[in-house]
């Protein structure tokens, strides 16, 4: 597989989402610009059996059963794109704790979320 016509490897294709918090967290919601979302994959949201839905612009993660992703650093998940587009941004972000109280979050080099807590 390669992405964009390119020699890229498929698995690179996309924008990988990072994270670090010091909270655990109970569930997200954010918009993309830039790019196409068509999925979203991996992370320490697929690792705490979060669902992860996606529209072409907006990223809803949580889980069914209660559970948070513990705080931490790394990836959140991977946003697979439109024909492996790379470079979008992410705004409009939402972060809630366990209890769903909203953490103050940042968003660093367009798709690294600083989560300062709530």
């Amino acid at each position: 597989g390669v992405c964009g016509g390119d020699e890229t490897n498929a698995d690179e294709c996309g924008i990988p989402v990072f994270y670090s918090s010091p909270e655990d967290i109970g569930g997200f919601q954010f918009n993309v610009e830039g790019v196409e979302v068509t999925g979203a994959s991996g992370g320490a949201a697929e690792d705490a059996g979060f669902t992860v839905s996606t529209s072409a612009t907006t990223v809803l993660g949580f889980s069914f059963s209660g559970t948070t992703i513990p705080a931490g650093n790394g990836l959140l998940t991977f946003l697979e794109t439109e024909n492996g587009q790379q470079g979008g941004c992410l705004y409009a972000v939402v972060i809630s704790g366990s209890e769903g109280d909203a953490f103050s979050v940042e968003v660093s080099n367009c798709n690294t979320l600083v989560i300062e807590g709530g």
